[in-house]
């Protein structure tokens, strides 16, 4: 029998065995938005991170990775202030954030983790984020509203963004659950580093060794955050977190096993359920399309070939037109470097053919703008050269996408 995680309805963080989360209106953003955001497990989690690869990191980028051999029992996040560009005292106010939750709940020095984002360049208002945290401590102690979780880290986000599975493994259930934030300054690229911003908290109920769950994330990642697109810039905060605090009880997954691969497929669902969910709530967008590079001789020609056509402005803005002017796609691999022979290779909207072995489908191009009608679409370039592929999910570029980031300081 195939193995089929299955997704819970209206399922998140809280949807798992062990995990809380919360979230207030410290004050931070104006208007009374929520802005401060916590998860707490029961019992404290191996934990693995996925950072961005931008040069210039967040403080708590920087704080975090201080602690990622640590058993972790808690994750506090801000958003409307990303606390990049703030030095030592950046890092020295992210501390203290970790530092409040440890003593307000009564947890283990070196168990918190934090993350932020927001305006780049402004210092934090701690007299408002910690009098915050004090509370938010007091809030989760009495109860878990995954919702206001989710509102509180959102920036630019016009929708929540939760998912949780369920799956069998060795004979136990066991949960994965996860909350995102993202819609602009979107093109992760999420590197192991001991690797509008996105942000993705996952959780588990899993008993899995260390090793075998940084490298489930890695895996996973490589399959999903790493493979969007909104408007081609990559964050100084991007962050992925996955803890593991073992509440299924189940056998201990040991890297390679068999149990690892199964759970490795269920962590990469969750994580491309978000992923996606990033690209549909992308600023100003009203489409998602997937880029699908197939039989190229090598995956970094599939890479760099699908990548110049999810970035490239023009294939986006015709997209939102509905315009389905094809040689800017074509024109795009043509720049991208990746090897191809037009002669051989076929373009299709969806499943209809437009360009095939050098020439124009032509009685195929009046067809195409219906295609692009829906809110979701597949681009397919078939390079017909090798066995090699890859993908990538990106949005159009609409006018509201300008709006946005006229006015947005950061």
């Amino acid at each position: 029998m195939e193995f089929e995680p299955v997704f819970l309805e209206g399922g998140g963080i809280t949807s798992v065995k062990g995990f809380r989360a919360n979230g207030i209106a410290s004050g931070l953003k104006e208007l009374g938005f929520k802005d401060l955001g916590l998860i707490l497990s029961e019992k404290p989690c191996d934990v693995a991170a996925l950072f961005t690869n931008n040069k210039i990191k967040a403080a708590h980028i920087i704080f975090d990775l201080e602690r990622l051999s640590n058993k972790i029992s808690a994750i506090v996040v801000n958003s409307g202030n990303a606390n990049c560009l703030t030095g030592e005292i950046g890092v020295k106010n992210a501390r203290e954030m970790a530092e409040t939750v440890e003593k307000s709940l009564g947890l283990e020095q070196g168990g918190v983790l934090v993350a932020s984002t927001g305006v780049i360049g402004k210092f934090l208002n701690m007299d408002v984020v910690l009098y915050g945290i004090e509370k938010l401590a007091r809030v989760i102690k009495i109860e878990s509203d995954e919702k206001n979780f989710s509102y509180a880290i959102m920036t630019t986000d016009r929708k929540t963004k939760t998912v949780a599975t369920e799956c069998e493994i060795d004979g136990s259930r066991i949960r994965i659950g996860g909350a995102a934030k993202g819609a602009g300054m979107i093109k992760p690229e999420l590197v192991d580093l001991p690797h509008a911003t996105m942000l993705a908290f996952i959780v588990t109920d899993a008993n899995i060794e260390k090793k075998a769950l940084k490298e489930a994330l890695i895996e996973a990642t490589n399959l999903s955050f790493n493979r969007i697109s909104v408007d081609n810039d990559t964050s100084t905060n991007d962050s992925v977190f996955l803890l593991a605090n073992g509440m299924a009880e189940n056998k201990l997954i040991t890297y390679k096993s068999e149990a690892y691969e199964l759970f490795k497929i269920a962590l990469t669902k969750v994580c491309q359920s978000l992923a996606k969910m990033i690209v549909k709530d992308g600023e100003g967008a009203t489409k998602v399309v997937k880029i699908e590079v197939k039989n190229s001789i090598t995956e970094m020609d599939a890479v760099k070939i699908a990548r110049a056509i999810a970035d490239s402005y023009l294939v986006k803005t015709a997209i939102f037109g509905q315009s389905p002017n094809f040689g800017r796609i074509l024109a795009a691999a043509g720049y991208s470097g990746g090897k191809f022979d037009l002669k051989r290779l076929k373009l299709y909207f969806n499943d209809l053919l437009l360009f095939s072995d050098g020439e124009i489908v032509h009685e195929n191009v009046s067809r195409a703008a219906n295609e692009m009608i829906t809110n979701e679409m597949t681009i397919t370039l078939d390079l017909n050269l090798g066995r090699k592929e890859y993908f990538v999910w990106t949005s159009d570029l609409t006018c509201d996408y300008v709006k946005i980031n006229a006015s947005y300081l950061s």
